[in-house]
């Protein structure tokens, strides 16, 4: 009810205006805090996983090729970084890594790009008893390859132990 005099008012002053556009500007502020956390999240996640891939899909690309060796013969040549050898197709394989890219040959071709990422990898080459170090291809049982690959702040080390068939 209203007295003489009074009017009725309707609407917001300017301070509760103000005071609603600071505190929809918090929670917008926070808001935006929490999605950026979630998107950088994301993403390391898909550099991590991505890492991961390319790794994997190397790695097992040169163990099925080591696996198929024809003889101790047929490895031309062994080094920590460098492997070549013939397949039981009679292909001459190999695979290098002075420098990145690491490589990968096939049938006596140039060397192609084995994984982008790879920013190193390393043969080791065991005895039959898979302690001892091979020193010649005819002493090798066991071919060890360990390998780290990076992409951005992102780093995966991965190692593998290979018994080639024909060995």
């Amino acid at each position: 009810m209203l007295t003489a005099g009074m009017k009725e008012h309707r609407g917001f002053t300017l301070i509760e205006v103000i005071m609603v556009i600071v505190i929809v500007g918090i929670i917008a502020g926070l808001a935006a805090m929490i999605i950026s956390h979630g998107v950088r999240a994301y993403s390391d996640e898909a550099a991590r996983s991505d890492v991961h891939y390319q790794a994997r899909l190397a790695m097992e690309r040169m163990v099925r090729e080591i696996r198929m060796i024809r003889s101790r013969t047929d490895i031309a040549a062994m080094t920590t970084t460098n492997l070549v050898f013939t397949d039981v197709y009679g292909n001459t394989v190999g695979f290098d890594y002075t420098a990145p890219p690491a490589l990968r040959r096939w049938d006596g071709a140039a060397f192609n790009n084995l994984a982008s990422s790879i920013i190193s990898f390393a043969f080791n080459y065991y005895q039959q008893d898979l302690a001892t170090p091979a020193t010649g291809s005819a002493d090798v049982m066991l071919i060890e390859i360990t390998m780290r690959v990076q992409q951005g702040a992102e780093a995966l080390d991965m190692r593998t132990r290979v018994f080639p068939r024909s060995l």
